[in-house]
This record gives C-alpha cells, sequence and structure tokens, in this order.
C-alpha cells in the first residue's frame, strides 16, 4: 500500500500574453512530498510533465515556475502599498461594477491622502498581468498546527508582488511587497512549516 503524501502543495500561475486581444497562459502544478522526494505533475496548455526530485532540490523547482517573462503592462502601483481587506474588495466590486462614487467614499473614509489611494487602488485592480497561488496542506496536522497555507502574489510590469495579511491596529491588511522567482521556495517553506506545527 502506497503511504499518502506528508504535504501537498498546489500551484497555479496565470500569465496575460499577446496584444491587442490578450489570453491567459496557465500552469497548475500538483506538488506531493512524501519523506525526502517531491512528485510533482505539472500542466500548461495540453502539455503534461510527470517528475521526481529530492527535497534538496524542491526550491529551485519552484523558482522555476514563477520565473515567467513579464509582458507590456499599464503603470504598476508603488513598490510597498498597504491597504485595509475590506477597502481592497470594496474597490474591487466598485471598480467592476463601474461605480466611482463608490471608491471616492471608500477612499475619502480610508486616507488622509484619498487621491493617492485611489490612484494605488485603481492600478492594484487594472496593471496586474499575471497572478500566482500556491495552497499547501499537510497529512495528520499536529492540533496546534495551521490545516493549510497559501502563497499569492501578482505580477505587474515591474515584477512579482507578494500579497501578504496583517493586522494594523486589530484591523485586516494586506500588504503588497516585492519578491522574485527565487523567493517562492522559501515562502512556501514558511507555509510547510506552519501546516506541519514546526514553526
Amino acid at each position: 500500500m502506497v503511504s499518502p503524501p506528508e504535504v501537498t502543495c498546489v500551484v497555479d500561475v496565470s500569465v496575460r500574453r499577446g496584444e491587442p486581444q490578450p489570453r491567459w497562459i496557465q500552469v497548475h502544478s500538483s506538488q506531493a512530498l512524501r519523506g525526502d522526494l517531491v512528485a510533482a505533475v505539472t500542466t500548461a496548455g495540453a502539455r503534461a510533465e510527470a517528475a521526481l526530485w529530492p527535497v534538496d532540490a524542491w526550491a529551485t523547482r519552484l523558482s522555476r515556475i514563477a520565473d515567467v517573462p513579464v509582458p507590456v503592462a499599464p503603470p504598476p502601483p508603488d513598490r510597498e502599498v498597504e491597504v485595509p481587506l475590506d477597502v481592497l474588495l470594496g474597490a474591487g466590486e466598485a471598480l467592476r461594477t463601474l461605480r466611482p462614487d463608490v471608491l471616492d467614499e471608500l477612499v475619502r473614509r480610508t486616507s488622509h491622502d484619498p487621491a493617492t489611494l485611489r490612484e494605488q487602488l485603481i492600478r492594484l485592480h487594472t496593471a496586474a498581468v499575471g497572478r500566482l497561488l500556491a495552497v499547501v496542506a499537510a497529512q495528520g496536522t499536529h492540533a496546534c498546527a495551521a490545516r493549510a497555507g497559501w502563497v499569492s502574489w501578482l505580477l505587474f510590469g515591474d515584477g512579482w508582488r507578494a500579497l501578504t495579511p496583517v493586522r494594523r491596529n486589530g484591523r485586516p491588511v494586506v500588504r503588497l511587497s516585492p519578491v522574485r522567482a527565487a523567493d517562492l521556495g522559501s515562502q512556501i517553506a514558511a507555509q510547510v512549516a506552519l501546516v506541519r506545527g514546526t514553526r
């Protein structure tokens, strides 16, 4: 009987390609850690690849998934941005439904500099040309461990930004900060430690 994996990691990457009618190129990779080996099945369009590598090579393999050419893109938001979660979600809905009045009210209530926040929110929601989401889960997690963890990135014209949840004065906030493809391995490793209860 084959034992189940200790940790699973599913990585999805989507990148916009082509002008003036762009399409989204998607890569999906399901990875499983058992002992000192990682098994993976990765698909990109109609192509599929199965691979097995030592755990020491995992970070390098992950970085290859995130190492994508950056397409032409609108001006990105600032390199470092923090936005309350409710404002981020509300702004996205206001832009989707063409409600600039709602967006204006959100930023007026939130910031001492609403014009700057408004511009950052618009760029954040409209200038992304790629997304990366990695979900990590462990089998038989320790009672104090999280059941699952995730890594979420957005791709802009000047590279990837990580979206990290933080709290400021008790309020959920999303922090955007620059990352490189090579950082994906360490961020996944942190989530593996989290779901295993070793962090």
